[in-house]
C-alpha cells in the first residue's frame, strides 16, 4: 500500500506540534505502508521539488510559491498573513504541482494534515477513485489568521471555500472531539465519516519517585508564557497563598508576556523562571514538581503537555476549555474554568488536601490513562480506519502487519 501524508512542513522545519505529531504518523505507517511525504520547502519554483528519505519516509519538499515560505513567516505581518492564506485558497501553480507529484506517486490514499502553503483546494488534485483522509490540527481552514475568529466576515469567506473543497474528503480526523465539532458545525466535510484520534505522544512512560507526603506544594507551567495561556491567572492564584501551600512554581517556557508576568510575581521568590528549554529538560522539571497546571484561555486544539506530564507520573489540572477535556485524566475533578484565578485556587488547595496515599492512586491512574496516546494505538486506529476506506471505495491493497517489516 502507497500512502502520501501532506503537512505543510516536516522534520527538521518544526514550529508546533503538528509538524511532530506528523513525522510520528508517517515513521509509525512505514511498519504498514510504502510512505510519501509532500509538504512545503523553502525553495523557489526554479529549484523544483527536492526530495529525500527520512527515517524510511520518503519526502518531497515542493517550492512555496507564494509570498513567502511559512517556516520564516514569524516576522510576517497580519496583513501579510492574511493574502498568503487567501492566495491558498486557490493556488493554480501549487495544485498543478501537487497532481504532478500525484501522478508520479500513484497513491492507494492521501492523508492530509495542516495545509497552510498548500491550501485545501489539494484536495482537488487527487484522482476521484483516491480516498482522502484530514486531520484536523489547528483552525485554520476556518480563519485565514487565527482563532479565536477575530474577523467574522473574512472567516466566513474563507469557511466557504474551504466547506466545498472538503466534500472530496471521506474521512474527518479529529485530534480531539472539540476540533472536530468545530468543524463540522461549520458545514466542513459533509460526505466524511468522522472520528476522534488522539496525537501520538511520544516518551517513555514511567512515573518519578515523590516525597507524597511532603508539603507544601511545587507546581509545574510548561508552555508559551501569553496572556492565552492563562499564566497570569496562574500566577495570581499562587500570589493568593501562603507559603505553607506553595512552595515552588516553576514557569518552563519563554513567551511575549513573560517581563510582565516577573512584574506581576515582584520579588516572589517562589516563582523560578527557567526560559526556554529543551523537551529532555522540560521533561525533568516536569518530573520534580508535585503538579502541573494547564491554565489556557484559549481554544486548545489538544493538550499535548498534559500526556507528557502524566508520563513522567504528574497529575495534571487543566482549564475546560477546546481540546483539553479530551486528554485529562478524570476531568470531572481535574478540570477548572478558563479564565478564573479563583478557580485555579481551588484547585491548589484541593491536591494540597491530599493525602500521600491518595497522591499515590493518583499517580498510578495518570500512567494508566498514557496508554491511549501510544505508536501502537495510533497505527491500530489509522489501519483500522484506511481499511474501512478502501471496502467503501472498491479499492484492493494490502496492509503489511505492523510487525513484519
Amino acid at each position: 500500500m502507497k500512502i502520501v501524508i501532506v503537512n505543510s512542513l516536516y522534520t527538521p522545519h518544526i514550529i508546533g506540534g503538528a509538524e511532530i505529531s506528523t513525522q510520528i504518523l508517517a515513521e509509525t505507517l512505514t511498519a504498514a505502508a510504502e510512505v510519501h511525504v509532500l509538504t512545503v520547502g523553502p525553495q523557489r519554483k526554479h529549484a523544483g521539488t527536492e526530495t529525500e528519505v527520512i527515517n524510511g519516509v520518503n519526502v518531497h519538499r515542493l517550492p512555496y510559491n507564494n509570498l513567502y515560505w511559512i517556516g520564516e513567516g514569524g516576522g510576517a505581518g497580519t496583513l501579510k498573513k492574511t493574502v498568503r492564506r487567501l492566495i491558498d485558497l486557490y493556488n493554480p501553480v501549487q495544485i498543478r504541482t501537487v497532481r504532478g507529484l500525484l501522478d508520479r506517486i500513484g497513491p492507494d490514499l492521501i492523508h492530509t494534515q495542516n495545509l497552510s502553503g498548500l491550501g485545501a483546494a489539494i484536495w482537488t488534485a487527487a484522482k476521484p477513485d483516491v480516498p482522502i483522509v484530514h486531520t484536523l490540527r489547528d483552525y485554520s481552514l476556518l480563519s485565514p489568521v487565527s482563532s479565536p475568529i477575530s474577523n467574522p466576515a473574512l472567516a466566513r469567506t474563507y469557511q466557504a471555500s474551504s466547506r466545498g473543497v472538503s466534500k472530496r474528503v471521506a474521512a474527518a480526523v479529529g485530534i480531539s472531539s472539540h476540533i472536530l465539532r468545530r468543524h463540522t458545525d461549520a458545514g466542513l466535510f459533509p460526505n466524511a465519516a468522522r472520528l476522534v484520534i488522539p496525537n501520538v505522544v511520544d516518551g517513555e512512560i514511567a512515573g518519578q519517585a515523590k516525597d507524597f507526603d511532603r508539603k507544601p506544594l511545587r507546581l509545574g507551567y510548561f508552555g508559551r508564557i501569553e496572556p492565552e495561556k492563562g499564566v497570569r491567572e496562574l500566577a495570581e492564584a499562587v500570589l493568593a497563598l501562603p507559603r505553607e501551600v506553595v512552595e515552588r512554581v516553576v514557569i518552563c517556557g519563554e513567551g511575549g508576556f513573560r517581563e510582565k508576568l516577573a512584574e506581576l510575581c515582584g520579588g516572589d521568590d517562589r516563582f523560578q523562571f527557567t526560559g526556554k528549554v529543551t523537551p529532555k529538560e522540560a521533561r525533568a522539571f516536569m518530573g520534580q514538581v508535585d503538579v502541573t497546571f494547564v491554565p489556557s484561555i484559549w481554544e486548545e486544539p489538544f493538550g499535548r503537555v498534559i500526556i507528557e506530564s502524566y508520563q513522567v507520573g504528574t497529575p495534571v489540572y487543566a482549564s475546560e476549555v477546546g481540546g483539553i477535556p479530551d486528554a485529562v485524566w478524570n476531568p470531572g475533578s481535574y478540570l477548572f474554568k478558563p479564565g478564573s484565578a479563583e478557580a485555579i485556587k481551588a484547585k491548589i488547595l484541593e491536591y494540597h488536601a491530599l493525602t500521600g496515599e491518595e497522591k499515590r492512586r493518583v499517580q498510578a491512574e495518570c500512567l494508566k490513562h498514557c496508554g491511549g496516546f501510544t505508536k501502537a494505538s495510533l497505527l491500530e486506529k489509522h489501519l483500522g480506519l484506511y481499511a474501512g476506506l478502501a471496502k467503501q471505495s472498491g479499492r484492493a491493497f494490502a496492509l503489511a502487519a505492523a510487525d513484519g517489516r
